[in-house]
């Protein structure tokens, strides 16, 4: 055992000490940074309220309008469509709005130009509306009272329920999404984490074959300590980062303006559940790729050849990632109840139909045990032919070694 962890940390300090791992893991940090602060100061250099101009012969629908300041601001000194065209030129203007009336209706049109701020537009038709209904009730003879009778609109409300038990529960949409937004960051992360490690697992694995260096490590351990040593050490490396990632998050919950954001939900007690079966499948799938990885780095014995021999894991892990976006939108299809028992697939798409609450507790305990199985069997197989190739590697090697002792003698 003292054997392995020696192996196990070799292999770790090797890579988390080096620049590649430091890159690997604050790369999509600055990423998310870089684009955070530009999503910031777009933002911050549109916003501001749009100032219009309002060019209609209804005084009434001028000084609504004027008297609405939260959405946009009226600019009551121009008057034709050629003044407001050249405040817009000379970027003093954000767009203006022709309001004609016919037989009672109104009809607007606004312009505006590519460097304009952003304006509701659907907020400026309610309010047109708005001042056309309540004149047309005004000449109808209707009081004040029928007239916001008549514009109240029905409300509907929606009650989700779920059978547990024997009873009755309800829960919020607001929840819903929160539990469908935690199994989309799964799906992503285990894609992630996929598409960055099995390269390297693969080239771990591959290394060392057919050298002297195989040779003598293989004196000192057996390549069983070896292979799983490596393993270990790999997936080590993997949690590593993620828990850096998971410090970094909790130092983001305490900023001001994520407090803000999730402010009214308890999302302990939304995740509660989700996110202990979300982590087991997250886990599992990540070792289970892992053990794929190392089995096609045993079938290569360059390290050249390792990006060749982990294609397979690109395109399974691609397929169960649209499998997963596809779970997102649709997880009672029954594709994605079948893919969902996949072992190659099960921790891209189970995490969404958890969240969705369309499976049972005993799918979920038999989808675990059947990845499980899957993994042992996987990872079984890769030691079976870890072991062959290391043994015909050093067999050529120290046949190769006896060549050349035999025509030393010979030379003597």
């Amino acid at each position: 055992m003292n054997k392995f962890w020696v192996v196990v940390g070799q292999v770790y300090k090797k890579n988390v000490q080096s620049l590649g791992f430091l890159s690997m893991v604050f790369a999509p940090i600055i990423i998310l940074a870089v684009i955070g602060a530009i999503i910031y100061f777009v933002s911050d250099s549109e916003s501001g309220v749009p100032e219009i101009a309002v060019l209609t012969d209804n005084q009434q629908v001028v000084s609504i309008l004027q008297s609405e300041t939260e959405e946009f601001e009226v600019n009551p000194d121009i008057t034709t469509a050629a003044e407001a065209e050249s405040a817009m030129e000379a970027e003093e203007l954000d767009g203006y709005l022709v309001v004609e009336e016919e037989n009672g209706l109104y009809t607007g049109n606004y312009t505006y130009s590519p460097d304009s701020k952003e304006l509701d537009t659907l907020y400026l038709t309610s309010l047109l509306s708005t001042i056309q209904q309540g004149q047309q009730a005004a000449e109808l003879g209707l009081e004040q009272e029928d007239i916001a009778n008549l514009l109240t609109p029905a409300t509907l409300e929606e009650t989700r329920i779920e059978f547990e038990g024997g009873g009755i529960t309800t829960t919020e949409s607001a929840e819903d999404a929160i539990r469908m937004a935690g199994a989309y960051v799964v799906g992503i992360a285990v894609f992630m984490f996929i598409m960055t490690y099995s390269s390297i697992i693969g080239e771990e694995i591959a290394s060392e074959k057919g050298t002297r260096i195989m040779e003598v490590i293989l004196s000192s351990v057996s390549s069983t300590t070896h292979f799983f040593g490596k393993l270990v050490a790999i997936v080590l490396i993997c949690f590593t980062q993620i828990a850096i990632y998971a410090v970094l998050g909790v130092i983001a919950l305490q900023i001001g303006f994520v407090k803000d954001l999730l402010e009214g939900f308890d999302i302990s007690a939304i995740l509660q559940g989700f996110v202990g079966t979300s982590l087991i499948y997250f886990v599992l799938g990540i070792v289970l790729y892992a053990v794929l990885a190392a089995f096609l780095g045993s079938l290569v014995s360059k390290v050249e050849d390792v990006s060749k021999a982990v294609t397979p894991i690109v395109f399974l892990s691609l397929a169960g990632f649209y499998a997963g976006l596809f779970a997102f939108y649709n997880p009672t299809h029954m594709v994605i109840k079948i893919g969902s028992y996949i072992p190659l697939f099960t921790s891209f798409i189970m995490p969404f139909r958890v969240a969705s609450d369309t499976v049972t507790a005993t799918g979920i305990t038999v989808s675990i045990a059947v990845l499980i199985v899957f993994v042992l069997l996987t990872t079984w197989l890769s030691l079976l032919l870890y072991r062959s190739s290391v043994l015909i590697y050093s067999d050529a090697g120290m046949f190769k070694t006896m060549q050349i002792s035999l025509k030393a003698m010979k030379k003597k």
